[in-house]
């Protein structure tokens, strides 16, 4: 079957950061690839629908925090657009100890995941519908949360700015990210106190079994942020944290 390459590639890749699936998460990677394609042909979901691309671009990618020890057990973990369910759901069935909170403003694309944590059972897991912009001034979500993820967000300004709000002081926000992030990280270092947060680690690396290059950009929650953050729905990306910083220089 063509989910066994699926299965068999994630396998080759996560033995290269010394990991293991046991039965059950095997068998709920296997459940959540057969969902994802299902659901794909109404949704369109992803682009990525080739077992070992899925496998690599997919899975691989979203558990990468695992291989820097970036998720303690017990922990408290938001998914900030979550889109499909990744890096959520991969995280999740990995780390069955750990609570994680997927958020995502495209009901649809909620009811998917809701409709996929019932299927394979991750009852560690809650999907939430709304805006993060809205639900970070929320006293059940804001500093709430130990982790924060985010892929394929944005600008690491706009990802500053709508997850590190929901991070406890002390914890962190992980930003997902491709090669040419030292074009955009001086961006990053400068904005992250604006929100309350400093960056702390830059992880690079090549995905297993593959040549693509990623990048996990690790933010550490120092402070509290100010209740101004995050500013209303789409104003991140419209005027995003660096247009402040330039504001101030000019003055």
């Amino acid at each position: 079957m063509e989910i066994d390459k699926t299965l068999k590639r994630l396998e080759e890749g996560l033995a290269h950061w010394n990991i293991a699936l046991d039965k059950v998460q095997r068998e709920r990677f296997r459940r959540l690839t057969q969902l994802l394609l299902e659901w794909n042909e109404r949704l369109s979901l992803t682009s990525i629908t080739e077992p070992e691309r899925i496998a690599i671009e997919h899975y691989l990618d979203s558990v990468a925090p695992l291989a820097f020890n970036l998720i303690g057990e017990e922990t408290a973990v938001v998914d900030v657009g979550t889109g499909a369910g990744f890096p959520g759901l991969p995280l999740a069935i990995m780390c069955p100890k750990v609570s994680f909170t997927l958020i995502d403003a495209t009901r649809k694309k909620v009811t998917y995941l809701q409709s996929v944590c019932s299927e394979l059972g991750l009852t560690n897991v809650e999907v939430v519908w709304g805006r993060a912009e809205e639900l970070a001034h929320q006293k059940a979500f804001r500093e709430g949360f130990d982790v924060a993820v985010a892929r394929a967000f944005g600008a690491l300004d706009i990802v500053w700015e709508c997850t590190i709000p929901f991070v406890k002081v002390g914890g962190i926000a992980i930003a997902y990210k491709g090669p040419k992030v030292d074009e955009e990280l001086e961006i990053g270092k400068l904005t992250a106190p604006l929100v309350g947060g400093k960056v702390e680690t830059v992880h690079k690396f090549i995905l297993p079994t593959s040549e693509l290059r990623r990048t996990l950009v690790i933010a550490r929650k120092v402070e509290s942020t100010h209740h101004r953050f995050p500013r209303r729905p789409g104003i991140p990306e419209k005027r995003p944290l660096r247009s402040l910083i330039k504001d101030k220089n000019a003055a």
